[in-house]
């Protein structure tokens, strides 16, 4: 049998675990044949680090005429995402493309309209869909434990000095390149709200500002550490220079990474995204999503709670810390439930397990255990890479676990419709999925559409 001829698109720190997964795991059942980045020299340098023989270009479109490959899989930046996935489909090529799918009702037009046009695919790398957790939540609703889901509850938080900085320290700060942290972040959180409520959304409301980060939280000595006087001083100093940090800090398997621009000072008077998120979404069938993202807070995770017609759940994930002692430390399992520790609990500060707590309106309250699970997105990457490699339970998902461009826009629109309604005031209908939706049965009182 041949191998899928695979050729990935920007060549980052995401890109970096799907080539090690077909180098490592997946080589049986596919090839990586082309590495595409307009840094040329990042191409050479993860081909020599996993063995590769793919060629390298840095150019996209000579990439698509010369090597023809099966599938693209795009780990490019967030605004050229629209412009590639398009060009894939008319080549000739499947794409996986990672979150967000686009920035713009305009792009996510083009890539549905493309992708019918051309009868390909597009697999969309929502892992949270496929995290334990959450996809024994989807289970749970599913088994009508709740009834139909009427509002939603979620808020999320970024742990300020990590992962919410990150964001302000490199091209992610502009939103003219990502669309926000809306969009660019939480295109993950809405996919899963639109996933627990089975339904589309139809308008949002949204309050938001930047209160910590920019030129609202405090005062750019310079535009990079790199150049700050500061230095180590500054709480937010990045050494861009340590080559041990930086390839950390972008997961490489190398020992250095080319043109990468990733110590912005974070309190840039360029940027213009927010730190500071509420949002009131309301869906086709009538459920209400109330969301908020943070990203100035002491600790990572993130909370939910689900009203239903016949009960109410709660359940929520906090991990990671800026400092050490937060939390009693605990291991994590592994793919067979095995306690693990040393080298490859990597995140031992994440708990064993997860509870979703059921509060039915009759009858005893219950508590759902789910194990944690190692690896990327808390398991979830392994089971993106097995389903598009091995297509393992994509043939009987009856959860609906399986991604694609129509899901990919429902959340992005969610994110671009709060950036408009936060600069406006007003609410914006998301009218431009209304041309995609396919045609469903009227909902059920008690069960998800």
């Amino acid at each position: 049998m041949s191998r899928m001829r695979c050729a990935i698109s920007g060549i980052g720190h995401r890109s970096r675990t799907w080539i090690s997964e077909v180098a490592k795991t997946y080589s049986d059942v596919a090839e990586i044949i082309a590495l595409c980045d307009p840094v040329p020299g990042r191409c050479h340098d993860m081909c020599a680090a996993f063995g590769l023989s793919a060629e390298e270009y840095s150019d996209y479109d000579a990439m698509l005429a010369a090597a023809r490959p099966d599938l693209v899989i795009v780990t490019s930046p967030d605004h050229v995402h629209a412009g590639q996935i398009v060009k894939a489909f008319h080549a000739g090529c499947d794409v996986a493309s990672e979150k967000p799918l686009c920035l713009t009702p305009e792009e996510g037009n083009a890539i549905l309209a493309a992708e019918r046009e051309c009868g390909k695919r597009l697999f969309m790398g929502f892992n949270y869909r496929h995290i334990p957790l959450c996809t024994r939540i989807r289970e749970v609703i599913l088994n009508g434990e709740i009834g139909r889901p009427v509002s939603m509850n979620l808020s999320w938080y970024l742990d300020y000095k990590g992962h919410g900085a990150s964001y302000f320290r490199r091209w992610h700060r502009l939103m003219k390149n990502s669309g926000g942290l809306l969009i660019t972040k939480a295109a993950h959180h809405f996919d899963l709200a639109n996933w627990f409520f089975g339904d589309y959304p139809e308008s949002v409301s949204a309050l938001c500002a930047q209160n910590f980060f920019g030129r609202a939280g405090g005062k750019m000595h310079a535009a990079r550490c790199r150049e700050c006087s500061e230095g180590p001083a500054c709480e937010f100093y990045s050494d861009i220079a340590d080559l041990e940090k930086r390839s950390n800090e972008l997961n490489y398997e190398i020992g250095a990474v080319r043109g990468y621009d990733g110590d912005r000072c974070v309190f840039s008077e360029d940027s213009d995204i927010y730190d500071t998120m509420a949002l009131l979404v309301r869906y086709r069938n009538g459920g209400i999503l109330s969301y908020t993202l943070d990203a100035s807070v002491p600790f990572e995770g993130w909370n939910l709670a689900i009203n239903g017609t016949k009960g109410r759940l709660e359940t929520g994930i906090t991990d990671n810390k800026p400092f050490p002692g937060w939390q009693e430390k605990f291991q994590i399992v592994d793919k067979k439930g095995r306690t693990i520790g040393g080298k490859e609990a990597r995140v031992t500060s994440w708990p064993s397990e997860y509870t979703i707590h059921v509060m039915p309106h009759s009858g005893l309250d219950r508590l759902h255990r789910v194990p944690n699970l190692p690896g990327g997105h808390g398991g979830g990457d392994y089971r993106i890479f097995n389903a598009l490699f091995r297509k393992a339970g994509t043939a009987d998902d009856r959860i609906g676990v399986f991604a694609g461009a129509l899901d990919g826009m429902a959340s992005m629109m969610i994110g671009w419709g709060a950036n408009r309604s936060a600069r406006t005031g007003l609410p914006v209908r998301l009218d431009a999925l209304d041309r995609w939706l396919p045609e469903r049965p009227s909902a059920n009182p008690d069960r998800p559409a």
